[in-house]
């Protein structure tokens, strides 16, 4: 078997994961004229998450409410927004 058999892999968590959901939905709401296909949004995720650099923790350890970070949210803010316009000039939707 292998090792990500004896292991509990959904603890396993990229931080930014939940920041980025969290600017997208922000962002949809200013944003009455935004498509919200399910393409569009994911895409958007995707690319955001890749901008970012990983923030990797283990939930069951380290599941406390992480300091704010005004530097890094404001990171993750520009992330969406360069995502959200990059979908918007090319979305992969029909």
């Amino acid at each position: 078997m292998a090792l990500i058999d004896f292991h509990d892999v959904d603890e396993l968590k990229n931080r930014n994961e939940e920041k980025v959901w969290a600017a997208l939905e922000a962002r949809l709401a200013a944003d009455a004229g935004a498509c919200r296909c399910r393409d569009c949004i994911l895409d958007t995720a995707a690319i955001a998450l890749n901008r970012l650099p990983p923030r990797y923790e283990v939930y069951s350890f380290h599941n406390q409410a992480a300091a704010q970070d005004e530097a890094h949210e404001a990171q993750v803010r520009e992330a969406v927004a360069y995502a959200a316009a990059l979908v918007a000039n090319r979305p992969h939707h029909l």
